[in-house]
Formats: C-alpha cells, sequence, structure tokens
C-alpha cells in the first residue's frame, strides 16, 4: 500500500526522487522474490527438513505454554483447513504429554483432526475456536475458550498426514500459484519499466510544455 502511494505521489507530482526510489523498492522486491524462488526450488529438501522440525516441535509443545497458544492454535487450523492429522500421521500426537490420557484410554488428538463429514457430527467441531476464522467474521467461530479439545484417536479422525495433504494441495494448485507469481512479477516490471520511463523523460515533458506557455 505504501509502495503504490509512493509510485503515485511520485507520477502525479513528477517528482523525479520518488519515481526514482519506487522503482529501486521494486526492484528489490523483484530481486528478493527470484532469490527466494531460486533459493526454494534448489534448497527443496533442506526448506522441507526445516518445516517438518518446526511442525514437529509445535506438536511435541502442543498447549505446554497456555499463555502463548499462537502456533497451536494455528496448526490446528492448518489441520482442520487441510483434513489431516499430525505431520506424517496421527500417530505424531501420541508422545505429546498433555494429551495422555491413562493408560486404559485410548489415544487422544486434539479436535481438529475430527472428521465431522464422517461422523456426521459437527458437535465437536462447535467447541473449537481459530483466531483466523473470528477474525474474518465474528461469527464463524464462538469466543475463545481454555479448554484443551481432544477426541479419542479410535473415532472418526483423518487419517492422513499434513505432509501428503499438503503435497496434493500444492500439485493441484500448482498451476494457479505459478500463474500468480508470474502475473505479479509481470506487474512490477511493468510498474518499473513505467517508472524508469518517467524519470528519464521528464526533462522532455518539461520542454514540450515550457513551447506552449
Amino acid at each position: 500500500m505504501g509502495l503504490a502511494l509512493l509510485g503515485c505521489v511520485g507520477a502525479l507530482k513528477e517528482l523525479r526522487c520518488l519515481l526514482s526510489l519506487y522503482f529501486g523498492m521494486l526492484l528489490l522486491l523483484f530481486a528478493t522474490q527470484i532469490t527466494l524462488g531460486i533459493l526454494i526450488s534448489t534448497q527443496r529438501v533442506r526448506v522441507e527438513r526445516s518445516v517438518q522440525d518446526i511442525v514437529k516441535k509445535t506438536i511435541q509443545n502442543y498447549h505446554a505454554n497456555p499463555e502463548d497458544t499462537v502456533a497451536e492454535e494455528s496448526w490446528d487450523y492448518v489441520q482442520f483447513q487441510l483434513r489431516c492429522c499430525g505431520w506424517h500421521s496421527p500417530q505424531d500426537w501420541f508422545q505429546v504429554l498433555i494429551l495422555r490420557g491413562n493408560e486404559s484410554e485410548a489415544h487422544r488428538v486434539p479436535c481438529s483432526c475430527y472428521n465431522s463429514s464422517s461422523a456426521n457430527d459437527s458437535a465437536v467441531l462447535d467447541k473449537m475456536t481459530f483466531p483466523q476464522l473470528s477474525r474474518l467474521s465474528p461469527l464463524a467461530r464462538p469466543g475463545p475458550s481454555t479448554d484443551l479439545c481432544v477426541v479419542s484417536a479410535k473415532s472418526h479422525i483423518y487419517r492422513e498426514g499434513c505432509a501428503q495433504s499438503l503435497q496434493k494441495w500444492l500439485h493441484n494448485n500448482l498451476i494457479s500459484i505459478v500463474g500468480v507469481c508470474l502475473g505479479i512479477s509481470l506487474f512490477e516490471l511493468g510498474f518499473m519499466t513505467l517508472s524508469i520511463f518517467l524519470c528519464r523523460n521528464l526533462d522532455y515533458v518539461y520542454d514540450r510544455l515550457a513551447r506552449y506557455r
């Protein structure tokens, strides 16, 4: 937003310094995007390993600190949206201390793993709160609750891990993702070309205007 405003002010007021700054920032942004794309392509295994480590750490520390649950709530939201459970499988949750019950009880997983469409029951989902959804609409979910929502691993839960679900989502939406990235890049190149054209031709425009005065 600020970058677009900078370009608009520079073009309207015909200020070469602002147009040059606008061009420089767009060029930096474009170069950063290209660099990130190259790094992700060449360091794919390392990126996947880093994401896996972050997710597993989030799972192991699930609600360990009740005052700071942003990462856990975000992961619950991912599981809910991708319809998956755990990173590789629901078994990733079995070693989490806070989810363990008595030895006679079945393993438990968060309610975000619950497959309400398979069970034809939305009562469990009504217990969940996602700050991401509440920001979109205040009526999306009920107010926040301090209770930990868990269900039995033997109930109707998603059996597929989020790693597989994420790979499927990326594969199914690859064309759309590439199209959006190319569209953004073309827009940036277009605006960079326009800004440098204005910078180089301001003197010419001033001369033409002076002749008609």
